[in-house]
């Protein structure tokens, strides 16, 4: 079954959600829970750890002159921190916006098939799928490689369909 979705619409929702998948992979295997921070609800909240040791650097500032630059430094650390996510963002959608926002899968009994970036064609047989998240704004697929690939929640019916008549169920976390 091949399957053809368009995220042009909402890629910032999607990406910011599948690159959360991503990151948290780890945490969503062992747990089978995909309630995690998304990419960017994770940056910032990294970046408020960093303003508050900042912030707690000058209040101690009065005890030691030395801290102060410390606590510079940790506000630098954290603009940098944010920025550089900004930047990642960009980059991202820029390159999606080249390849006019659009995922092409095909789903059969060798597994999960991607051609969606620039022509390359990458087969993933079912050993290697992790797990099929189905988030709010997209349903993502992690293998145990560094490789994932999300496509917009509109194909989600097709997606469980496809799922459901190669019996790789256990595979999908909601």
């Amino acid at each position: 079954m091949k399957i053809k979705t368009d995220i042009s619409k909402n890629f910032f929702a999607c990406f910011d959600e599948a690159r959360g998948f991503a990151v948290n992979k780890k945490k969503i295997l062992k747990t089978k829970n995909a309630k995690v921070f998304t990419y960017m609800q994770g940056k910032c909240f990294n970046v408020v750890i960093l303003l508050l040791v900042g912030c707690l650097f000058i209040i101690l500032s009065d005890i030691n002159r030395n801290l102060f630059i410390l606590s510079c430094l940790f506000c630098f650390i954290a603009t940098i921190y944010f920025v550089e996510a900004l930047i990642n963002l960009w980059i991202v959608y820029q390159i999606r916006k080249k390849e006019n926002f659009s995922n092409t899968i095909k789903i059969d009994k060798n597994g999960i098939t991607d051609e969606s970036y620039h022509g390359i064609k990458m087969i993933f047989s079912w050993d290697k799928i992790s797990a099929l998240i189905v988030g709010k704004h997209t349903i993502t697929i992690l293998t145990d490689t560094p490789v994932y690939f999300y496509f917009n929640i509109s194909a989600k019916e097709e997606v469980l369909k496809a799922i459901d008549k190669y019996e790789e169920k256990e595979k999908i976390v909601d």
